[in-house]
C-alpha cells in the first residue's frame, strides 16, 4: 500500500512538472514568434547559427596568420643576416694570463687591502692597468670577474694579464694564506670581455 502511495505521489509530481514546463515555455515561444513576425525578422535555424562566425574567432584567426608571417620574416632575417653581424654578437675569446694576490699588507700599497678606488678588496675582483675599471670578464673555470684594481705597470700594462684577488679563509694564518695563494702559480685561461 505504501508503494502505491509513493508511486501515485511521484506520478503527480511528474505530471505537475510537465504541465508547469509547458506552460512557461509556450507563452515565451508565442511571444518570440509575435515579435519576429511584427519586426519582419527572420529567425535563424540552428545550422545558420553555427555557420555564422563570431568576431572573436575572426580576430583569433587573423592574429594566428599575422604571427605566422612575423615568424617567417624573422626566419628570413636570420638566414639573410650577414656573417659580419653574426660575428659581432659572438664574444672575442682570448687567452688571459692569471696571477693571484692576497689582502696582506706585503702585497698591497701603503693604503692597505683596498682597490685603487679605495674600496675593500672583494671576491671576483681583478687588477689590470689597460682594461677600463668595472669591466666584466668571463674566465673559464672562474666565472665572471670585474676589473676593480690596478697593479704594477711592469706586469699588468697589457690587456691579457690579470691579477686575481683571493680571499682569506676563516682561521687561516698570514703564512698559510700567503702560501695557499702563491701555490696557484701563473695560469693561462681562456676568456672574453663581457659586452
Amino acid at each position: 500500500m505504501l508503494r502505491v502511495k509513493m508511486l501515485m505521489c511521484s506520478l503527480s509530481f511528474i505530471i505537475l512538472f510537465n504541465t508547469y514546463s509547458m506552460s512557461t515555455i509556450t507563452p515565451f515561444n508565442a511571444l518570440a514568434t509575435d515579435v519576429v513576425d511584427e519586426k519582419n525578422i527572420k529567425p535563424l535555424n540552428n545550422d545558420e547559427i553555427q555557420e555564422n562566425e563570431s568576431p572573436l574567432k575572426n580576430l583569433q584567426t587573423e592574429k594566428m596568420e599575422l604571427s605566422k608571417i612575423i615568424t617567417q620574416k624573422e626566419s628570413e632575417n636570420e638566414i639573410n643576416k650577414k656573417p659580419e653581424e653574426a660575428e659581432k654578437n659572438e664574444p672575442e675569446w682570448k687567452e688571459f694570463i692569471l696571477t693571484f694576490y692576497t689582502s696582506l699588507n706585503s702585497e698591497n700599497s701603503s693604503a692597505g687591502p683596498v682597490t685603487c678606488q679605495n674600496k675593500p678588496l672583494t671576491h671576483g675582483g681583478v687588477a689590470n692597468n689597460v682594461i677600463p675599471q668595472n669591466t666584466n670578464i668571463y674566465l673559464e673555470g672562474y666565472g665572471q670577474v670585474t676589473v676593480n684594481d690596478r697593479g704594477s705597470d711592469k706586469y699588468f700594462g697589457v690587456d691579457n694579464r690579470l691579477d686575481v684577488f683571493i680571499e682569506r679563509e676563516p682561521g687561516e694564518s698570514d703564512r698559510q694564506y700567503y702560501q695557499r695563494v702563491n701555490s696557484y702559480g701563473v695560469q693561462k685561461v681562456n676568456g672574453y670581455i663581457v659586452k
